[in-house]
């Protein structure tokens, strides 16, 4: 189907995702397959590329812009495993509850700005909620708080060697071992 397209009238069945009703007949709203349920009575054009949206359950990548008291704000850069862009609204936040598994005092000796971490996400509505609560799932990425060159793990902690300065974060299991280079970005 094409857009534009008539693919029913309102009398037989209902518009559904990627259709829409206009003067009692339904039309495409999008490139696709059709998909007329008689059962349901419901008419949809399912897209062939259809955009990427955030789920329930999803790993992400994101980037931590701010701290608060009780929480981090995190724009949501890719889903794990997809090439694809996201669409929609890709800020959430992670709760100071859902940073770690064990209590947590200060949010930001858990994370800070520009961090890159992976995160589950929680719920998308009313608003993104993230969590990192898991051991494979936290900070990936972390520059030294006074001089901003990227940390290395070393035991509990991270190690800057440029100034040789310590700095806990709530870290994946694998970091230091993430390949970030290319996240968040566009194929060409």
């Amino acid at each position: 189907m094409l857009p534009g397209e008539e693919v029913a009238v309102v009398e037989e069945f209902i518009p559904c995702e990627g259709t829409y009703e206009d003067n009692g007949k339904v039309y495409a709203a999008v490139l696709g397959e059709l998909v007329l349920d008689h059962e349901e009575k419901t008419a949809e054009v399912k897209p062939r590329n259809p955009p990427l949206k955030l789920k329930p359950g999803d790993i992400v990548w994101g980037e931590i812009t701010d701290i608060k008291t009780s929480m981090a704000i995190c724009e949501v850069i890719a889903v794990e495993g997809q090439e694809r862009n996201i669409t929609g609204d890709t800020y959430g936040t992670i709760h100071i509850s859902n940073v770690s598994s064990g209590y947590t005092s200060e949010m930001g000796k858990e994370m800070r700005p520009s961090d890159i971490v992976r995160a589950k996400i929680l719920q998308v509505k009313p608003s993104i909620q993230l969590t990192t609560a898991a051991p494979h799932l936290g900070v990936i990425k972390a520059l030294c708080k006074r001089c901003r060159m990227p940390m290395k793990k070393r035991g509990n902690t991270l190690y800057c060697e440029y100034c040789d300065r310590t700095e806990y974060r709530k870290y994946a299991d694998d970091y230091g071992e993430v390949d970030y280079t290319s996240i968040g970005e566009k194929e060409d």
